[in-house]
């Protein structure tokens, strides 16, 4: 019909031809605008309570390894826990990094919601914090320990929060928390001690299976932008897929349609196991390592973004797990 029409003249055009000519138009013009579906369950995240959360963690001091602080840091995350009904695991283990004398040790927090599901999403962050300002401009503070407002304790912040929602309304699958320790170990240029909670875990763990997971570093900035980092991408696009979707039907605006290069992060080793896990970060961050990373630079509209999203994504899961 539009290609008959298309033939005549616009002086030619019949009444009917005419309305069905901009009936077609308005079909073609709904149809190419993109559909956003409405959020599968009301957001329950409370934002300014997850930044309060990041502020109270944060005046307990730099988690640097070694640290007293760290020592309070690990107990609260699991009084915090248990507070939420979480079944709480501490994973104890040694370490001995490069230079180092002899062994470390350190420890994994896991708090598991939905215990008996056998479908489960693990969700992860890292709550350590690096014992040098090696990137402060003042070079008398370089080997001061860093606070790490928005590296570390944004991400403990967020899943904090999701947990205390699911004290009162459970996710419809198993979720595994996992507060990393050793993430930031490492001196300058010795990458192999980064990262070292999430590598052991997954070594001393080889049974664990998840559909899927995501790991939030850095996710507090008070400019956060989100992009899809390009590892998670490759390896792990369905659980991409999954948060950015959700992010869009929440309204999370952070998360951007772009790509930004690979990241070595704690994904990297169950992406290596096999688990499609997600890294959701903002490198672009001015403070990183340094002693100006401080609650002040981060915000809790950014902390609420994040956690709406991932639990946005996580109550999607509903349908297919009846």
């Amino acid at each position: 019909m539009t290609f008959l029409c298309s033939l005549m003249t616009m002086r030619q055009l019949t009444p009917w031809c005419f309305k069905s000519v901009v009936l077609a138009l308005l079909v073609l013009q709904l149809a190419c605008q993109k559909q956003v579906s409405p959020p599968t369950r009301a957001p329950t995240f409370n934002q300014d309570h997850a930044y309060s959360l990041l502020k109270d963690l944060c005046n307990l001091g730099p988690r640097n390894h070694g640290s007293e602080t760290k020592l309070k840091a690990e107990k609260w995350i699991q009084d915090k826990l248990r507070d939420a009904g979480a079944e709480v695991s501490v994973h104890e283990f040694n370490y001995t990094g490069k230079n180092w004398a002899g062994p470390e040790s350190f420890r994994n927090i896991v708090g598991r919601f939905r215990t008996a599901v056998q479908r489960r999403v693990l969700i992860g962050t890292h709550y350590d914090t690096r014992s040098w300002a090696d990137r402060d401009p003042r070079r008398e503070l370089r080997s001061t320990p860093i606070v790490g407002a928005n590296d570390g304790a944004s991400g403990v912040a967020v899943m904090l929060e999701m947990a205390r929602a699911w004290k009162e309304r459970p996710p419809p699958v198993g979720v595994d928390l996992f507060f990393f320790d050793g993430e930031d170990f490492g001196k300058e240029g010795e990458f192999q001690d980064y990262l070292v909670g999430s590598k052991v875990w997954v070594k001393d763990h080889p049974e664990y299976k998840a559909e899927w997971g995501v790991v939030l570093d850095m996710v507090g900035d008070s400019s956060l932008r989100v992009l899809k980092e390009k590892s998670s991408a490759a390896r792990a696009c369905r659980a991409v897929r999954r948060i950015w979707d959700a992010a869009e039907r929440v309204g999370s605006s952070a998360f951007v349609d772009e790509f930004s290069g690979s990241l070595y992060d704690d994904q990297s080793a169950f992406i290596a196991r096999g688990i499609p896990v997600a890294l959701i970060i903002d490198f672009d961050y001015p403070w990183f390592h340094t002693m100006e990373d401080l609650p002040d630079k981060c915000s809790a509209e950014s902390l609420g973004q994040v956690g709406r999203a991932v639990m946005e994504a996580i109550d999607a899961d509903a349908p297919a797990s009846k």
